[in-house]
């Protein structure tokens, strides 16, 4: 299964998953070294949703800043965000059971690099696409 190898993998990096991880109920879908992505699928619940109702912006950054974050491990980097910029394309509301996450590095350049990252509608809709870039700590 991906998502145990990819679990143990980042344990072994020091690095377990993010409680947020376990909290959205995450899921690895698909990790690919050699095009630096990574794919991970979330459920839609009704309690991330606002009153009108659609899901809170901050449900859906997270979602794409816990695929970008393991990522980072899963590339060698113990890596931290310095920025995160997002566009909401559609709203991801109750007809949505679940959604896709997935996320790449763009550029490395030092001990920065620059990830992107897109969420996609059990339908296959963009719903958003996000940026950030990410500042490698120092090892001591």
């Amino acid at each position: 299964m991906v998502e145990d190898n990819l679990e143990n993998r980042l344990k072994n990096e020091g690095m377990p998953v993010p409680n947020v991880w376990v909290e959205l109920e995450g899921e690895f879908l698909d990790f690919n070294k050699e095009k630096q992505t990574l794919r991970c699928k979330f459920p839609v619940r009704e309690r991330y949703f606002n009153p009108l109702p659609t899901t809170l912006g901050g449900i859906i950054d997270s979602w794409i800043d816990i695929t970008m974050g393991p990522l980072t491990v899963l590339l060698g980097q113990r890596a931290v965000s310095k920025n995160f910029s997002i566009k909401y394309l559609k709203p991801v509301g109750p007809s949505t059971e679940h959604v896709t996450a997935v996320a790449w590095r763009e550029s490395i350049d030092g001990r920065d690099s620059l990830y992107k990252g897109e969420l996609y509608l059990d339908n296959g809709t963009l719903a958003a696409v996000a940026e950030s870039e990410f500042v490698e700590i120092r090892k001591s």
